[in-house]
């Protein structure tokens, strides 16, 4: 952004450079990466942008933008650069500390509401008072659990302390912190000890399921910039679901719905493991993928 004159610099030609930049540099959707940091240093929403093509940008908003640009062209995701990832249509604080929200992940919850929508097998649906998300991250899953299912009392877990206080912010952005109870631990052992006498009624999961093969072949986005804590699963990236799997039928109710997403070449494998807490299915994400294994032991 030095080759011309500051005069030259409109928000039409920011954008025409940077995208060109970016793929050039093989950034990630290009097109969508130079709305969202001209958007974000211009404190608007992207389609403002095209209201007003020919406004001039400032030196200090190209003082900015320049960083940002060349943070971008670094495969730093755009997420991390402007603080927010949105996950069904809502915003969520990230950093580096958490993972970016993923639609993949929205079919978690789909799953839920899908069934308490159409019922079980020979009876009324069960209902959800008490929910847990382990792994929680941003928070982004747990609190769409609190926001969809307002009589659901939610409890969301995570290793990192770092996580939670992501996680903490965002429910208090989307007012629900009165709902969700934030607990660090590893995997279910934070629900031990906050177990209902009953079981919690639903418990769904995102867990580390990249294997060490697979972890290789990620992009340098993911690779050099997300947490791996909340990637890596082991040599076949199972290591973490076995034990979930494992444990959970211990805090599960004995009518309890599980559901947990896991890598796109596990679904055989985590269709076996999840056999062990009730009747098992896989269902697909919104891509059409399978990755998401779904135990209704009320038998939905």
């Amino acid at each position: 952004m030095t080759a011309a004159g500051q005069d030259t610099w409109t928000t039409r030609r920011l954008l025409e450079w940077m995208q060109s930049h970016f793929l050039a540099k093989g950034v990630h959707a290009p097109e969508v990466t130079a709305q969202l940091l001209v958007a974000h240093v211009l404190d608007v929403e992207p389609i403002m942008l095209f209201s007003d093509p020919d406004r001039q940008a400032s030196d200090a908003e190209r003082d900015r933008l320049r960083v940002l640009v060349g943070r971008a062209a670094d495969q730093e995701p755009v997420q991390y650069l402007i603080g927010s990832g949105q996950f069904l249509g809502r915003p969520f604080e990230v950093n580096p500390s958490v993972l970016i929200p993923r639609t993949a992940t929205e079919s978690i919850l789909q799953a839920v509401l899908d069934r308490q929508r159409g019922g079980v097998a020979g009876g009324d649906v069960p209902a959800l008072d008490v929910a847990a998300d382990i792994g929680t991250g941003s928070g982004s899953l747990a609190i769409s659990m609190a926001l969809h299912l307002p009589s659901t009392r939610v409890v969301a877990t995570d290793l990192s302390a770092d996580a939670l206080e992501v996680a903490q912010r965002n429910g208090e952005r989307h007012g629900v912190t009165d709902r969700i109870e934030f607990m660090q631990g590893d995997a279910v052992e934070p629900l031990r000890t906050c177990r209902p006498e009953r079981g919690f009624d639903l418990i769904v999961s995102n867990p580390p399921y990249i294997s060490d093969a697979t972890w290789d072949t990620l992009d340098a986005s993911v690779r050099e910039h997300e947490p791996a804590l909340a990637l890596r699963g082991g040599v076949d990236g199972l290591d973490c679901i076995r034990r979930i799997i494992e444990d959970v039928q211990d805090v599960l109710a004995d009518d309890g719905l599980f559901v947990l997403e896991y890598g796109d070449d596990q679904a055989e494998a985590v269709l076996a493991l999840a056999g062990q807490i009730g009747p098992a299915r896989i269902e697909c994400d919104v891509d059409g993928d399978e990755r998401i294994v779904v135990v209704d032991r009320a038998g939905g």
